[in-house]
């Protein structure tokens, strides 16, 4: 079962109105265009909005005047806590993150590749992994715009 990484409640007349987001969703498109229309989001938070990390005695607590000022400080909060780690393949990862990241069954993606056109895909395969960098470097400014999830 997915864990939650963030609940938002809000309270409105004696009522609260709690929503749960998971990594599921915030590695989902629609978080990405969620995240785009965030301007639309302007002015919803009123005086004495606050965020909350944490349950319990860990719990702390951020005066915010938007959703933006949430956040940010949600993020950084985060980054305290965590580490990241940029790897260039498998290869590079110890027999830990491998299972973290990629072997564990309960939280990998295991997708079917089809080739129709094999000429297509050696050509394709070639330009995206080859020594030349101009090709490559025009296919992702071409195509940068319409990709979904890419983690930078």
């Amino acid at each position: 079962s997915e864990h939650p990484i963030l609940r938002i409640s809000r309270h409105h007349h004696g009522n609260i109105k709690s929503s749960i987001l998971t990594q599921e969703f915030v590695r989902s498109h629609d978080y990405a265009a969620l995240s785009d229309e965030a301007q639309n989001f302007v002015g919803l938070l009123g005086e004495g909005a606050r965020v909350t990390r944490g349950e319990g005695e860990k719990a702390k607590t951020e005066k915010v005047g938007d959703f933006r000022q949430a956040m940010a400080w949600l993020i950084s909060e985060a980054e305290r806590t965590t580490g990241r780690q940029r790897y260039k393949g498998l290869g590079e990862m110890n027999p830990e993150q491998l299972w973290e990241t990629t072997m564990d069954p309960n939280v990998r993606s295991l997708l079917q590749v089809k080739i129709g056109d094999a000429i297509e895909a050696d050509r394709v395969f070639t330009m995206l992994m080859g020594d030349e960098v101009e090709p490559r470097r025009n296919f992702i400014e071409d195509n940068a715009l319409r990709a979904g999830n890419i983690d930078v």
